[in-house]
Formats: C-alpha cells, structure tokens, sequence
C-alpha cells in the first residue's frame, strides 16, 4: 500500500485555502502522494492528492515569500516554504514524483572501464545489459558532497543536463542514487578531450580550429538562451565525438541566472570581471571562448605568464604564477606573431575585451571576418566535416582516454559512508527520459523559462584554487559525461 512506505519528503510548509488565507500545515510526501496535515502530530488530515506525471509545479516570483505552485488536473494551489533551500526541496521532490520510470541500478551494466576521476567520484565506461549500447556513468560519494556542501551543485547540474537538447552538448539519459552515491548516465562520447588531443598536437589546421570554435560557440549560445551561464569552458570540458564534432561537457560551475558573483572557473579562462569580484554574467563565457581560440592557435593561453613555456604541460595556477596571470587578465591586452592574420587578431580581441558591456557576443561572433567562409547553418547541422576523426579502435577499447584511468580494476567500488537515499537533500535526483511519456506529449521535463528556481538557490562554488578541486579529469569534479540510448 502506498501509504505504507517512507517518507520521501516532510516538513511545515505553508498553503493558501480556498479563501485565499495562509495556513501552516505539516506535509508529507509518502510514495507518490503528497499529504498535508493539520499539524505535525498526523492525526488530522487537511489535504490529499496523488502526484501524477500530469501534475506540474513550478516556481512564483516573490521576493518576501518562497513560493511555489502545485498544479493539478482539478486545481491550483498556492504553497509557501521557510527558506529557498527548503523551497527547492519540495519543488524537486515532487518533480521527481512526476516521472513515471522503472527503477535503475549499477545491475543494469556491466563495467568495461574507468576513463576518469575527480575528487567526489569516478567515471565509469558501460555496456547495458539489454540492449549493447555504450555510455558513461559517473557516480560520486555521497559523504563527500554534503561534508564539502555540494550538494546543491549537484542537483543543479542534474537539471542543467535534463534540460540540454543540442548536438554540441552532452545528453543525459538518467539519474540514480543508492545510499552512498550518486549516478549520471550519459551519452558516450568516445574521442575523449581535446585536451588530449592537443597534447600530442603542436598545432590545429586553422580550418579545424574555426569548425571547433563555431560549433562551441553555438552550444554556448543555446545555453544562454535557456538562461545558463558555462563557467568552465576550457580544452578538458570538450569532447570529440566519433565523427571529430564537440561536445560540452561538465556543468559542475554552470548557474542558471542572469548574473552572479561566486568566484569560480578555471584560472587561465577567468574575465575580468571575475578577477575582480565583480557581479557578471553570460559575458564571462564570450572571454573564456576568445581565451581558449588563442589557445587553440597559439598553443598557450593568452595571459598566462611569460616564464611559463605551454600552458598545457605547467601549473600556471599556483604562487607568483597566479598573481601575474591575474594581473595580465586585469591590465595586459594579448600579444600576437607579426605574422599573425589580421582577421584572427580581430576576432579574439573582440571577445578578450576588459568591459563586458562591449564585449562581443554571439552576432558579433557570427558575422565576423574570422568566420567568412563558415555557414553557421550548415556547422549546426553537422555538414562541415571536421579534418580530424578520432581513431576509435573498438568500442570496448578507450584508447582516447588516459591511461591514468583505464588501467585501473573497473569496478563500481562499495567503501563510503552510508547517506540516507531518501534524505531530504536528495529528494528529486533520480530521473529516467522514458520514450513513452515524450511520445505521448507527457514530458515533465524541467526548463528554467518556467520559473527562477535555481537561479536563487545559494551558490556554493568553492575556491578554484583548492586542493583536488583545481584538477580537472576527464570529467571534471561535476556531473558532467555522455551515453546512447534508454534502458
């Protein structure tokens, strides 16, 4: 019986009655039914309805009241939590009840290899049992999340990945957790960074270079216009597919809002604005993309010190190495070859510009003379070939990811401290793209035009200077990684 199980959720919240008169009531959401009693003794029920993949809730604009909205195939109803950490709680609680999925588990795969690492978890290569498909799962360790006060990153990057549909970024395809971890399945992508690519590369063909930059400036737009900001373009978030596109990858930094203050990032690609502790916004990605063409180009960063060769083999983070970097970021414009073409010059002058207000942006970049011979029509639907195709040896073969990784045992270990699946931080996690809700016209997925829910949610981004979190893997500290297709 449903009533028998747990609680998924529990706690005072307020709701407005049929008079349109705030009432404090205890609720409880148990299985898929969101009960509201009188008070927290339970013996006296107010209201009861069953949360249905029709139900929808989103977010109220308010800025005294944290409310939210419950709508229902027979009514509206107006609630109100204590604090927007509990606001978004509740709202991911009962979104989670929306999907109508069948259960996920590490049982469903088997365990090809480990192509990455970071500092909360692994990155795992699988096969599904049932049908062959390839795709990465990533799980991370509860505890550390919460002691570190993660947590919240953690659900909004989940989010940020179910809400992404574009060809130059990751699909999510599901979400599950046990009691010690978290679990990401997303597609495969199976030509690994462009980090490390770039490594055993002196130099891209400028040719590749634009396809590179067009195709990540396009993901970066579309993430803007669902009100994302990146925050961590850099050569390791990019992967190459089988066919030599890219992919974006880890939104462990990413914020949905319209500005934001948390310093963050990764050095090399900060703007200004960032450096200086100054409130920023979608612009700080246009700086990052001007910062990583230079790179792509001129095989270093374009503030990085002038003591350190190649940015890519040195730690230009760290002591005297990161005041100078700052400080070439703040005060220095990047130098270039003589021989450099006056068009390239341009364009990424135009993106490294100090005052984001005149920074360039998407239609500056577009209609550019750097960008003369590319139809950003024909890059969207993937008719540029790119000159580089990864080698791909076999599928059970991640020749493209660092041996660091793929030689050690895979296997999804079990040492951790147990974390409560069902406690409160967690509620909402899992999710599962079921082909037949979409079908049918019943996706409950989740787009940020709706409401302003993460974009007020506290950001807990911490120092990017910070031992283990500098360090990015194959896929980053974030829930970040790729996959194929359902369960």
């Amino acid at each position: 019986m449903e009533l028998d199980k747990p609680d998924y959720l529990s706690g005072f919240i307020q709701r407005q009655n049929v008079l349109r008169i705030w009432v404090r009531r205890y609720a409880v959401i148990k299985g898929s039914t969101l009960i509201f009693y009188k008070d927290d003794t339970r013996q006296k029920v107010d209201l009861k309805f069953e949360i249905t993949p029709e139900v929808s809730v989103y977010i109220e604009d308010s800025k005294e009241l944290h409310k939210f909205i419950i709508v229902t195939k027979n009514a509206t109803m107006v609630c109100s939590a204590d604090s927007t950490d509990l606001l978004m709680r509740w709202v991911l609680a009962i979104r989670g009840c929306t999907f109508s999925s069948r259960k996920v588990s590490m049982q469903d795969f088997n365990i090809i290899s480990v192509i990455g690492r970071g500092f909360y978890g692994k990155v795992m290569l699988c096969e599904n049992k049932t049908n062959g498909e390839m795709l990465a799962i990533k799980s991370v360790q509860k505890w550390k999340l919460v002691q570190s006060k993660k947590v919240q990153n953690v659900l909004l990057e989940r989010s940020i990945l179910e809400i992404c549909d574009f060809p130059f970024i990751v699909k999510m395809k599901f979400a599950f957790q046990n009691d010690k971890k978290f679990y990401l399945g997303i597609e495969y992508v199976p030509g690994g960074e462009l980090f490390h690519h770039l490594l055993k590369s002196k130099s891209l063909p400028m040719s590749q270079v634009k396809l590179y930059v067009a195709e990540i400036a396009l993901a970066i737009n579309y993430l803007h216009s669902h009100n994302i900001i990146y925050r961590d373009l850099k050569p390791e978030n990019i992967l190459i597919d089988i066919e030599g596109h890219i992919k974006l990858t880890d939104f462990g930094l990413s914020k949905i809002c319209d500005t934001t203050s948390t310093f963050c990032g990764t050095p090399e690609y900060l703007a200004p604005e960032i450096v200086n502790h100054q409130p920023y916004g979608k612009e700080v990605d246009w700086w990052a993309l001007g910062a990583l063409t230079y790179e792509l180009i001129f095989g270093n960063t374009p503030f990085c010190p002038d003591n350190v060769y190649n940015s890519r083999n040195s730690n230009v983070n760290s002591g005297s190495n990161a005041k100078i970097l700052f400080e070439n970021i703040l005060f220095r414009d990047p130098n270039f070859p003589n021989d450099t073409d006056q068009s390239i010059i341009d364009f990424i002058n135009i993106l490294l510009i100090k005052d984001p207000k005149k920074r360039a942006k998407f239609e500056d970049i577009k209609n550019s003379d750097f960008f003369n011979e590319i139809d950003f029509e024909k890059v969207l639907n993937k008719q540029i070939p790119p000159m580089f195709v990864p080698n791909i040896q076999n599928r059970f073969n991640p020749n493209n990811f660092d041996e660091e990784f793929t030689k050690e045992v895979p296997a999804d270990s079990f040492n951790g401290i147990d974390v409560d699946k069902e406690d409160q931080y967690f509620a909402g996690f899992s999710y599962n793209q079921d082909p037949e809700m979409i079908e049918n016209g019943s996706d409950r997925s989740f787009h940020p035009e709706d409401d302003d829910l993460f974009g007020r949610l506290e950001d807990t981004c911490s120092d990017p200077f910070a031992p283990n979190e500098t360090v990015s893997t194959e896929h980053g500290d974030g829930f970040d990684l790729f996959a194929t297709d359902l369960l």
